[in-house]
């Protein structure tokens, strides 16, 4: 079974300076669920919870894609899509750079009424009432995923930090601002709180469905595999945060090697794409992967630099097999006036069986990132493994690229090292997650990322939506080529 979008209907509670109406007329309102939180009705909400995750997420990969020059939509419908990333400004009241926020904050709603009907659920009794355990497995759940939601959050808005206490009235006023570094360790207390909930369930199995994208994680147990995973990620990415571990890095990347440990971390090929996955189908009702796009589409195009840039197969004069696994030629070329990137190139990146395919599921995480997340610990952690790293690194790059070993050695320079890193993540998280700008923006990078256009600019950050900054009476600046105003430095 697919999860399904759920929401709950009009409530009294806002996220940030936002109020958040999250409606389904096939889910019960606000005040049933809470009221009367019975265990089907918990199932239910649970399975919103999970599938809440994916709203939003393909103009996530398509916005971050385009600033790292990844790919372009030439689609033509909103032009200021195609050349804010490319040309600036990127500003917080555009169609652009203001979004990316509205639904991982309403992830992240969804999530606080389950857990605060979670809880209401102990007050019931007989069949309806969960025991301990579920109800355990239930909060390390939708803990795990909250996590992932300010986790999306705070890659996209880097230094400009984020609000995290959320879960307010209207007459609290806009939830607090926090630095970068803060909603890393609002999202490490999430995760260790979910970790710790998950241990005590136990063998209790969970009392709702586990969608097929996390089916390797159907149990507590399993899900923690999940969870460290999250919890791995989210400690590399704060080692490079501003200000990030109070200062100290490398505790953060030992603590993602600890983390890493626990998680599904496989070095066989044949496990590299597993791993946990955002569902999509075309059923009635239900989301659909709209990145799929047959060669013939006009909308999402991958840049040539893509193939220009790859490196030679081990065995041929081929370019790195990740490229020609993930792009193809356009069957119609798309040419959009006002920006001279043709449409070429188009991504295969989602087809199933050589089409196109609106169901194909998109990773959170997989075994192949997860490989070069503990390249970069090994590297750079409190006692540097630099042979596990460069091991990692070519056990990717030769398995999934079928290139030659890596020149980097142990006596190699961080910057090298770095280089050859984010080379290998730039083509095996291609068109998923934005890595290749997240990756360019922590390193301080960004300037090896070129314009591809007269006059363009790379975005530094994606800007706060103008709605969150009027509601907080901040005024906007410029940084760089980004007009957004800076809450914590107003």
């Amino acid at each position: 079974m697919r999860p399904r979008s759920i929401a709950i209907a009009a409530g009294l509670l806002v996220l940030a300076a936002c109020d958040f109406n999250i409606l389904n007329t096939n889910q019960p309102t606000l005040g049933d669920l809470l009221g009367n939180p019975t265990r089907d009705k918990l199932a239910a909400a649970a399975t919103g919870v999970m599938s809440s995750a994916r709203t939003g997420m393909v103009p996530y990969i398509w916005r971050l894609g385009s600033m790292g020059r990844e790919g372009i939509n030439l689609s033509g419908n909103n032009q200021p899509d195609y050349a804010e990333p490319y040309f600036g400004p990127v500003q917080g009241g555009g169609s652009f750079g203001g979004t990316l926020w509205l639904d991982r904050y309403q992830s992240i709603r969804t999530a606080n009424i389950y857990l605060q009907a979670l809880a209401n659920n102990s007050s019931l009794s007989g069949p309806d009432l969960l025991s301990d355990a579920e109800r355990a497995a239930s909060r390390g759940m939708a803990n795990t995923y909250k996590a992932l939601a300010f986790l999306y959050v705070v890659q996209a808005r880097a230094q400009l930090g984020a609000p995290v206490d959320v879960d307010r009235t209207i007459e609290q006023g806009p939830a607090p601002w926090v630095a970068e570094d803060s909603v890393y360790g609002y999202i490490h207390g999430l995760l260790n709180s979910a970790q710790t909930d998950l241990a005590a369930a136990g063998s209790t199995a969970f009392p709702f469905r586990i969608p097929p994208g996390v089916a390797d994680f159907a149990t507590p147990a399993t899900f923690i595999k999940f969870n460290r995973a999250l919890a791995a990620k989210a400690n590399v990415l704060r080692a490079t945060a501003l200000n990030g571990c109070g200062g100290n890095p490398a505790s953060c990347y030992t603590a993602a090697l600890a983390d890493l440990g626990q998680t599904f971390l496989s070095t066989a090929l044949a496990d590299f794409q597993s791993g946990a996955y955002l569902d999509f189908s075309t059923d009635p009702g239900d989301q659909t992967n709209d990145l799929s796009e047959p060669l013939d589409g006009s909308t999402w195009f991958a840049l040539g630099s893509n193939i220009a840039d790859a490196a030679t197969q081990a065995s041929s004069s081929s370019k790195d097999q990740r490229v020609l696994t993930k792009i193809d030629s356009a069957e119609v070329v798309q040419i959009l006036g006002g920006i001279a990137i043709p449409g070429e190139l188009k991504f295969t990146v989602y087809f199933s069986n050589g089409a196109a395919d609106a169901g194909h599921p998109i990773p959170i995480i997989k075994d192949e990132e997860l490989l070069l997340l503990r390249a970069e610990a090994s590297w750079f952690s409190s006692t540097p493994n630099k042979g596990q790293a460069i091991t990692d690194l070519n056990l990717v790059r030769q398995n999934s690229g079928l290139l030659p070993a890596t020149t980097v050695t142990s006596a190699s320079s961080d910057a090298a090292f770095v280089t050859a890193l984010l080379y290998e993540r730039r083509y095996s998280l291609l068109w998923e997650q934005g890595a290749r700008w997240i990756d360019a923006r922590r390193f301080n990078l960004l300037a090896t990322i070129p314009v591809a256009v007269a006059n363009g600019n790379v975005p530094e950050v994606m800007p706060i939506p103008s709605t969150e900054c009027d509601a907080r009476n901040l005024v906007t600046k410029t940084i760089g080529d980004v007009i957004t105003c800076t809450p914590l430095n107003p």
